[in-house]
């Protein structure tokens, strides 16, 4: 399974994301407050899905709990440290070619200005929340 976090593509089995969520009680969190939480997450570290990408990891399979189409989360805080609420929130499907793709690019080159290029840049201003 494919997913974008910010720049970065993560790589991880579906039989993890059982293993991520084990001990918590999904049903009653909203796909809103999951995005609640990873705004409060990427405002302390706004490099959290490079530096504690297992808990990237987690935030992913979470949204991917409430809407199983959701397989890429930009949270964009100003500067770390920020008031959660100020980190830009958007999320979208990528179809999984591009997905592949952009884990291709991202193994040749260690770089991932790519993927705002061809995911979040495209998409404009339309930011969900």
């Amino acid at each position: 399974m494919l997913f974008l976090m910010n720049d970065w593509v993560m790589q991880f089995e579906s039989q993890a994301l059982v293993g991520d969520l084990m001990g918590l009680n999904t049903r009653e969190i909203s796909l809103s407050q999951v995005l609640v939480l990873g705004q409060e997450l990427f405002a302390e570290d706004p490099e959290l899905h490079l530096r504690q990408p297992l808990q990237a990891r987690r935030l992913a399979a979470l949204a991917m709990t409430k809407q199983p189409e959701i397989n890429a989360l930009l949270f964009k805080p100003p500067h770390q440290g920020c008031n959660p609420r100020d980190v830009t929130v958007r999320y979208c499907a990528v179809g999984f070619d591009m997905l592949a793709q952009l884990l291709s690019l991202q193994e040749s080159q260690r770089s991932a200005g790519w993927a705002n290029k061809e995911v979040w840049n495209k998409l404009g201003n339309r930011t969900q929340a």
